[in-house]
């Protein structure tokens, strides 16, 4: 009430609906009344992509929740909903990247949302890219050796999960590449 007050005072300020915004996503997780406070303050603030980004959360969470409701009512439907939600997701990330072609952890995950839609090719193209973060270099070699193997191009494969491995200090993370890799070989 605080801060709607304070917009009618400064009607052109992005930054008061985007903090209303912050408030029905973390708190209430009411996404659709945050998606609708988001696109005003991305109104106010066109050039800010941040706020675009916060937008196109809003859209997927509300994606997650109609997904998870129709798995748990057992709805017929729940293929075409995930599918529609994974075009959502990559929609979103494609416009992320467009926006931010430098960041790598975008890449990562928009390389995820195509792996996961199986683009293996785009998968590829954007793992390469994402291998240049040190924080998603790991992760980014075991969805390339993924990828590669479901192409049966199993040298390359074997190649990435035994870059992947390095420096890696999980023992999960290190099983599931080591198996990842036995059914490379097993294949």
């Amino acid at each position: 009430n605080e801060l709607q007050s304070e917009m009618k005072e400064n009607p052109t300020s992005s930054t008061l609906p985007k903090k209303i915004g912050d408030l029905y996503f973390e708190k209430k997780k009411d996404y659709t009344a945050a998606r609708d406070w988001y696109k005003k303050a991305s109104q106010l603030a066109p050039q800010d992509s941040v706020l675009r980004d916060k937008v196109d959360d809003c859209d997927l969470r509300i994606w997650e929740v109609k997904v998870a409701a129709a798995v748990k009512a057992n709805d017929p439907k729940v293929n075409e909903l995930k599918l529609a939600a994974l075009k959502a997701t990559i929609a979103s990330y494609e416009r992320r990247v467009a926006d931010r072609p430098t960041d790598m952890g975008l890449r990562f995950e928009l390389g995820k949302a195509y792996y996961i839609g199986t683009m293996n090719d785009k998968a590829i193209s954007e793992f390469q890219q994402s291998v240049k973060d040190p924080k998603k270099k790991s992760q980014s070699h075991l969805f390339l050796g993924k990828a590669f193997q479901k192409k049966k191009m199993f040298d390359m494969a074997d190649k990435q999960y035994l870059m992947a491995v390095d420096g890696v200090l999980s023992q999960e993370i290190r099983l599931d590449i080591m198996y990842n890799r036995a059914r490379c070989f097993a294949e």
